[in-house]
């Protein structure tokens, strides 16, 4: 089963990208919070190629990029890229979407393309950009991947083994957020097992606030929890290919019915907010922050948000994992950041490379995470803008509590969409739909578009 998650937009049509294990970095940041700060190599990806006397040779390189791609950390790289390294990008920037998707199909297909590609990861022949392998320069062997971890990366950077992307941008992870200040207040302990959860929501409850808010207005934030559920699915590479080609079906998909049963069971419990289905994802942050709420379902990158309206309240937001399984055996569901590619062939291929290498050395993720926020994928990133619920978060993935929530299915199978999932959970949450029936919803769907298509295994 694949995910693709849009801030905003988290429906499931056409479906992309990997949910992966991260090797995030610790260390000191702007927020005066510290964390393990894991091995490192401080040679990986030196730029330092030219003798200390000599200017960096100047060359241009053009690039392709989606327009909201272009922020404060790629700015201030570029300034640096400039210096340092004599390199310039000529970045054309595109519209968003499938609009932008297409345009760089078109650049591949007709041979105009750029020397570097801001794009997605795990990039494989069915983006329609042709065979990887052809377009691409693998990064297995590149210097900055000493401080990247190849095995946890597997499957959200790699394409059938070999990694062609770097890592562009931050990562989040799927937990429970919650207001340190309500659960002090009341002498609150972060629950390690369901049973701790409801006696925690309870208290909560009992002292007049909302133990559980959901944002049921903007369907896609119930998506949350069944991604953080989904995380912990055993044997999820040969049940998703076994999905999409018709040998198993969402019912088997037992950890992602985990994280229904938790909303299912957080509304009839009456643990919510009262007007949850009007509700909206703005509302949540103000009932977080405010402390109206003690606890919200949702990825990391909402920080970003309450940081920007809430600034004092931020550092009162912790995150923790809900405690599905308990014994710690739950993990936090991670969505990855975007790609850098070097396209093959160019005349100005050595350059790329040695751009991306520049990029993503430890020196100038500092300075690329030092004006952006996100959790960075290569280790011993120390300046960061990461909130305190972000570390905690961080955390986890040091901890190797993080892992895949959906992965793309592998040896050519094509994966089909599943549906309007949110307004499932929609229907879940309102007692309209049982965990089950969601599921059954979402196979109908993969059997009608796997027909549609006439695939021989739905026949």
């Amino acid at each position: 089963m694949r995910v693709n998650i849009t801030k905003r937009s988290l429906f499931t049509t056409v479906m992309v990208l990997t949910m992966i294990l991260l090797a995030a970095c610790g260390g000191t940041n702007k927020n005066s919070n510290s964390t393990v700060t894991p091995p490192v190599n401080s040679d990986a990806g030196s730029t330092e190629n030219e003798p200390p006397s000599a200017p960096p040779e100047k060359v241009t390189l053009k690039a392709l990029m989606h327009t909201s791609w272009l922020k404060g950390g790629m700015e201030a790289v570029l300034k640096d890229a400039a210096e340092k390294v004599g390199i310039t990008l000529e970045i054309e920037k595109l519209p968003e979407g499938v609009d932008g998707d297409n345009l760089i199909k078109t650049r591949f297909a007709t041979n105009d393309k750029p020397d570097l590609l801001f794009f997605y990861s795990a990039v494989n022949e069915g983006y329609g950009l042709g065979k990887p392998e052809e377009q691409f320069i693998p990064q297995d062997d590149q210097p900055w991947m000493a401080n990247f971890d190849k095995k946890v990366w597997t499957g959200a950077f790699d394409t059938a083994g070999t990694f062609y992307a770097a890592p562009y941008g931050g990562s989040n992870m799927a937990v429970m957020l919650y207001n340190k200040k309500v659960f002090e207040s009341l002498n609150l302990t972060i629950p390690t097992t369901m049973d701790e959860f409801w006696k925690v929501s309870d208290a909560i409850s009992k002292a007049g606030k909302v133990p559980v808010y959901l944002s049921a207005k903007d369907a896609w934030t119930l998506q949350i929890p069944t991604h953080q559920s989904g995380a912990a699915q055993a044997g999820l590479q040969e049940l998703t290919n076994n999905l999409y080609t018709n040998k198993a079906t969402f019912s088997n998909f037992d950890a992602q019915r985990q994280g229904m049963t938790f909303l299912k069971d957080v509304v009839d419990k009456k643990y919510v907010n009262k007007d949850f289905l009007s509700d909206t994802y703005d509302n949540a942050q103000k009932a977080l922050a405010n402390g109206d709420a003690a606890m919200y379902p949702m990825a990391t990158w909402v920080m970003t948000d309450i940081s920007t309206k809430y600034a004092d309240q931020t550092k009162d937001i912790g995150a923790f994992l809900i405690p599905f399984n308990g014994g710690g055996k739950d993990i936090a569901g991670v969505y990855p950041p975007n790609a850098l590619y070097v396209v093959k062939g160019g005349s100005k291929q050595d350059a790329a490379q040695k751009f991306v290498n520049y990029f993503e050395s430890i020196e100038t993720q500092n300075i690329y995470f030092g004006a952006e926020g996100g959790i960075p994928a290569i280790k011993g990133v120390t300046n960061t803008l990461l909130t305190p619920a972000e570390l905690d978060a961080q955390k986890f993935a040091e901890e190797g509590k993080a892992g895949p929530v959906g992965v793309n299915p592998t040896n050519g199978i094509p994966a089909y969409q599943y549906g309007d999932y949110p307004a499932f959970l929609q229907d879940l949450v309102a007692g309209v739909k049982t965990p089950e029936q969601v599921q059954e919803a979402e196979q109908k769907e993969v059997v009608k578009n796997a027909k549609s298509k006439d695939d021989p295994n739905f026949k």
